[in-house]
């Protein structure tokens, strides 16, 4: 589903999804919204030929309780979700929705709670923020085996080689310039 070095178009309205629906890229992160735009951006997504990952923490409208993914799996058909929140994590991947945990960064005990968290969830990939955080990613994926995406402070391509060489298979960022 991620080709190695992906950069992930992470969008926050209609006019930044149009400009991912138009990229190569094949997966589009929705970060923000409301429940009443959901099947038609999903629907606009499936005739482009994208895959949607919709963050549930920040979307308006949806609860992060199995009955709500349970909704976005079968009626809206969402491909999957990104949430800080365990419980949702593990209602998504019941439902057959890939799971992205989002983790912060912080100090080494973020770093802990990620690896503890993963180690219960098991989601199919784990996104750090912020990337310049990327000399930890390591730790972090030979302890879970799980493939990391980077997101935030991504500016432009040439931030990209340090991100790529430290382990992540993948970027998100809100920078239209960056994919093309």
């Amino acid at each position: 589903m991620l080709n190695m070095h992906s950069v992930i178009p992470a969008v926050r309205n209609m006019k930044e999804f149009e400009q991912a629906l138009a990229s190569s890229q094949e997966v589009i992160f929705l970060l923000e919204g409301e429940l009443i735009q959901l099947q038609g951006i999903v629907s606009s997504a499936k005739r482009a030929g994208k895959k949607i990952f919709l963050h549930l923490d920040m979307v308006r409208g949806i609860k992060e309780d199995e009955a709500s993914i349970h909704f976005l799996a079968k009626a809206v058909k969402i491909d999957g979700v990104i949430s800080t929140r365990t419980s949702s994590l593990i209602h998504a991947k019941k439902y057959g929705l890939k799971a992205v945990q989002r983790g912060f960064l912080i100090d080494s005990h973020s770093v802990k709670t990620i690896i503890h968290s993963a180690s219960h969830v098991q989601p199919d990939f784990i996104e750090i923020l912020p990337s310049y955080s990327h000399p930890k990613i390591g730790i972090i994926q030979r302890e879970t085996g799980i493939d990391i995406i980077l997101g935030g402070f991504i500016d432009g391509p040439e931030d990209l080689p340090p991100l790529f060489a430290a382990g992540a298979i993948a970027v998100s960022t809100s920078n239209a310039n960056m994919w093309k």
